[in-house]
């Protein structure tokens, strides 16, 4: 079985790295995110956004749904929306972070290690404050494409950029 869902990269980097028990900002914006309000948030919102895990690096991470009935990928109109109703949950209040190069590496490695596997995974583009792209995945509940995933460096589809 495969799903395509809409990637939206800068919303993946800001939920990737939220964990952090710091307490808000003078501005009741707290600067790391709180990973479990912003779940609820997007489901508010018409996203079907399960809670994070905690990674085991640390932080918290959101694995992708599987994309069939209620889980098919939001259209990015929707997904912008709920994307700015939500962004004080989110890492630096939702504004995008850009990967330092050695992160951009690092992800560009991670997809050619998912082709290298036989996996039709694009390079990711780092421009323009972000990036949306729909992708046809694999089954993410196949054994084989979790132990793929683990090998090229991926804990789950979303943990392939950790951001902060």
């Amino acid at each position: 079985m495969k799903s395509t869902i809409a990637v939206l990269l800068a919303l993946l980097m800001a939920l990737t790295a939220c964990g952090s028990k710091e307490q808000p900002n003078d501005a009741g914006q707290d600067k790391k995110g709180d990973p479990i309000k912003l779940a609820q948030c997007m489901r508010e919102h018409g996203i079907n956004m399960p809670d994070p895990k905690e990674g085991e690096g640390g932080g918290f991470v959101f694995e992708a749904a599987p994309g069939d009935g209620e889980n098919a990928a939001p259209d990015m109109e929707k997904m912008n929306a709920a994307h700015e109703a939500c962004k004080q949950y989110m890492e630096n209040g939702g504004e995008y972070k850009p990967p330092s190069p050695e992160e951009q590496d690092k992800i560009r490695q991670q997809a050619k290690c998912m082709r290298d596997k036989g996996y039709n995974w694009p390079d990711p583009k780092f421009e323009g404050g972000g990036m949306a792209e729909s992708i046809e995945l694999p089954d993410m509940e196949d054994d084989k494409v979790k132990q793929d995933m683990k090998d090229c460096g991926m804990e789950g589809f979303a943990t392939s950029r950790r951001a902060g």
